[in-house]
C-alpha cells in the first residue's frame, strides 16, 4: 500500500469514518475507494489528488484524535502506576 493510501486509511480510521464517508466526501465510490485501498487497482493520479486534497482537509481531526489518546493514554499509566504501588505497599506490609 503506498504511503498516501495508507495515511487516508490512518486518518480514515483514526476518525472512525467508514469508507463510503470517506469515498463520498472524494466525489468517488465506495466500491472505488474500496478497490485502491485494496490495491485491487492502481492508485490514478486523479484519485491520488483527491486523497491528497481530503488530507489536507481531515489531517487537524486526526491530530486532536491522536492527541486526546495520547492524552487517555498518560492518564492511564498515571493510574496504572498508583495501583502497583498500592500493591507493592500491600506487599510489604504483609511480609
Amino acid at each position: 500500500m503506498s504511503d498516501l493510501i495508507a495515511e487516508v486509511e490512518n486518518v480514515r480510521q483514526s476518525a472512525r469514518m467508514s469508507q463510503a464517508e470517506v469515498a463520498h466526501q472524494m466525489g468517488v465510490s465506495q466500491g472505488q475507494y474500496s478497490k485502491v485501498v485494496a490495491n485491487r487497482v492502481p492508485l490514478a493520479p486523479k484519485m491520488a489528488a483527491k486523497m491528497k486534497a481530503w488530507l489536507e482537509q481531515n489531517e487537524s481531526t486526526a491530530v486532536s484524535i491522536d492527541r486526546e489518546i495520547l492524552k487517555k493514554c498518560i492518564e492511564l499509566m498515571h493510574l496504572l502506576r498508583t495501583r502497583v504501588e498500592a500493591a507493592e505497599e500491600t506487599d510489604k506490609k504483609s511480609d
